[in-house]
Order: C-alpha cells, then structure tokens, then sequence
C-alpha cells in the first residue's frame, strides 16, 4: 500500500490556509494567555473566597452577554461575507439591537446580582461594583465583539485578530495593576480596573470599526428571527455551562467552586484552537452553502478531521502540563490537577459537534442548529443541575460528558441529513 503524495497544486492551496490558521490561532493564543494570567491574578489576590463570587458573578453575566444584541453578530457575518454592501445595514442593525437588548439586560442584572452574590456588606458598593461589571460585560463587550466580527465578515482576519490580542493585553494590564501595584483584594475594588480596560478596548475597537465605514440606522427585520434562534442557542448553552457553578455554590466548598472555576476557563481558552480553525472557516462556507448545504459537504469533511487532530493536541496538553497550574493560580487549590485531567477530553466532543453546527449556521440552517442546542442545553442545564446537586463535583463532570456526547451525536445525525436532503432535491432540478 502506498501513500499518496500531496500535488504541487494542492500544497499551494494548503499553504495559505495553513498560514492564516497559523495567523488567527498564534493571535488567538496570545489572547488566551492574557486572560488566563488576568485568571491567574485574580485569583491569587482576591483568595478563594471573593474569587469565589466573581465566578458566580461572570456564570450569570454570561448568560446575560448570550442575548445582547440577540444574536445579530452572526447575521453580520453571514450576509457581509455573501454581500459585502450589507455591510452598513448589517452593523447599524447590531448596533441598535445590541443597545436596546443591552439596556434591558443591564437593569435586569441590576436587580439580581447584588442579592445573588453581594461583594461587599455595604449594598452602595455591591451596587456600583455590579453596575460596572455589567456595562463591561454586556454592553462594552459587545462592541468590542462587534468591531472583530466586522473585520472576520470582510475575511480580514489579521486585524480582527489584533483587537482581540489588544483587547485581552488591556484587561491584563489592569490586573496587574490593580492587584499587583494598588493591592486590590476584592471583587468591588477590582469592578473598577475591570471597566476601566473595558472602555479602552471598546474605544480603540470603534476607531478600528470605522475604517471599515459609517453603519446604516436601520433595522433588517428578515434576520431578527434568524438572531433570535442563533441567540438562543448559546443562552441555553450559558445557562446549561454556568448551572453546575451555581449549584456547586450551594453544596461544594469554595475551594472546589474556586478550583473547577479555573479548570472551566482552561477548557473554554483550549477550545479557541478550534475556534481559530471555524473563524476561518465560516465566511467562506456561508459563501459556498448559500445554494444549498450539500455543496460544503467535503469542506465539512476536512474541517472535521483538522479539528480532530487539534483538539486531541490541545487535551493531551492540557493533561501533561496540569501538575504543574497551582504554581500558576496558588497552592490553595488542591483539586485543580485532577480536575483539569478529568475535564480537558471534552474539547475532543466539542470540536466535533461544533464542525457541525457551524456548518448548519453557515447555510442559514438556523432552525435546525437552534433545535439542536436549545433542545441539548434545556435537557443538559436540568441533568448537570441535577447531578451536581446529588453527587456534587462528581456528578458535574459526569454529566458534562453525557451532554456534550448527546449533543455531537445530534448535531452530526441532523447534519448528514440535510446534505442529503438539499442533494436529492439539486438532483431532481437537474433531472427537470
């Protein structure tokens, strides 16, 4: 049996996707090292407890980012990388929804976090603390966000790549000094420098979102639907990822909530390899899908098999290198080695459901993609919920593989589907 040799002209093909992986991984690498050390300063210098509550603070916050803007990121992309002179049109509609969603999610959180996780027994300060925490988290971030997905729907991926390094360079240069230099040890001190790299970064991704041109105030109504199935996809998927780390606030010890925390972010920076890979990915299929799924099927293919390989290299590293993380976030968290080695194969599920559902969004298959995740997340949030309560960390990480598995069978069940279906129905116009 031989093996094939690659062709001067396919090398030639591969060589420029291989350097803008290179390109959108290396950045967002960097970007995952800036926050886990951000992580890793927090960590260590507001302590088990109040890092403990920051952790419950952002699970509820991210929740909340899930729906802001109601999913009109992804309609940027989609019909920017279809038809570039929606661009205008296509960012005022995110702008305006993103600000009204945005608003209401604000003083929606507002009213629940200073009973959910009070930072201080002065309710002024926990007031003002979370006042800032959600302006930085919803309506901050989104523009941000905004900005980088502007440039990802025009497929210049080398300056959305450089506002998110910026945009995480920022957040780290607070931590450092607010914790290192001023001494900040709690989560009301820190809701300060928090802001502060948030307005900095938004400031610096609205000049960078302006080259690109002035956005068109109006409203496209044909994708509010479609936003709202894409949002509501990752709003049941943050509210399934975040119920284990509310209920474990209940009936674990800080040190387990602290620890599995951390673990938490770890898996979630491993899966931006993958992330990195689907970035890329996404404008050119929406390109190639827009008549039909069944057209993108051997780009899914390769797809699939890339993020196989890197997502099995990126758990086998996290698994090799965890002894050595409470030399990084401190010695008090004695359960975060075995728990980033129980946790870290769940990549390997994800980049395989997400190959998936990327490529159900990228043909506008949204009902489907939603009907998917929605239908995983709402049964999944119960299980973990439940398992959690019972078995306490034991039962989270068993139940976090059994959604995870339920989910890439689903998504991959439903996909093969669809190909087949737009095929069969391509053949038959060709047969007419």
């Amino acid at each position: 049996m031989t093996i094939p040799s690659l062709q001067p002209g396919t090398i030639r093909r591969l060589v420029p996707m291989v350097m803008l992986y290179m390109g959108s991984s290396g950045s967002l690498l960097a970007s995952s090292a800036a926050q886990l050390v951000t992580f890793a300063i927090l960590a260590r210098y507001l302590g088990v407890e109040q890092f403990g509550l920051y952790a419950i603070i952002t699970a509820v916050t991210n929740v909340g980012v899930q729906l802001c803007g109601l999913g009109a990121q992804e309609s940027l992309i989609r019909r920017v990388a279809q038809d570039p002179g929606m661009y205008p049109k296509m960012l005022g509609h995110a702008y305006i929804l993103s600000a009204a969603s945005g608003l209401v999610l604000f003083l929606i959180g507002l009213a629940i976090l200073p009973v959910v996780a009070p930072v201080s027994d002065d309710l002024a300060t926990t007031v003002v603390a979370m006042g800032l925490i959600l302006a930085s988290n919803l309506i901050l971030l989104k523009i941000i966000s905004l900005a980088t997905q502007s440039y990802i729907a025009h497929s210049r991926f080398a300056t959305a790549n450089r506002i998110e390094v910026a945009f995480a360079a920022f957040r780290t240069v607070a931590a450092v000094l607010g914790c290192l230099v001023f001494g900040v040890a709690s989560v009301a001190g820190w809701a300060w420098w928090h802001f502060a790299a948030h307005v900095a970064a938004a400031a610096v991704a609205l000049m960078a979102t302006r080259r690109l041109g002035w956005p068109q105030w109006t409203i496209v109504r044909e994708e509010i639907r479609i936003g709202l199935l894409f949002s509501t996809q990752f709003l049941f998927k943050a509210l399934r990822g975040n119920a284990d780390l509310l209920v474990l606030g209940v009936v674990a010890s800080s040190e387990i909530l602290g620890s599995y925390s951390i673990t938490r972010r770890l898996v979630e920076s491993s899966y931006l390899s993958i992330e990195a890979l689907n970035r890329l990915i996404y404008p050119g299929s929406a390109q190639i899908a827009v008549s039909g799924i069944h057209n993108a099927a051997g780009r899914i293919r390769r797809v699939l098999l890339a993020a196989l390989f890197i997502s099995f290299g990126t758990a086998t590293a996290m698994f090799i290198l965890s002894p050595w993380l409470p030399l990084i976030f401190g010695a008090e968290y004695v359960s975060l080695v075995w728990l980033t080695r129980a946790l870290c194969w769940v990549v390997v599920l994800m980049a395989v459901y997400v190959v998936a559902l990327e490529a159900l969004g990228a043909a506008g298959l949204q009902g489907a993609r939603a009907a998917i995740l929605n239908t995983g997340n709402i049964l999944g949030a119960g299980l973990v919920a439940l398992a959690t309560w019972e078995w306490s960390i034991g039962g989270t990480l068993a139940s976090y593989y059994v959604v995870e598995l339920g989910i890439a069978v689903a998504a991959w069940i439903v996909l093969l589907r669809k190909i087949r279906i737009h095929r069969e129905a391509a053949e038959r116009a060709c047969a007419v």
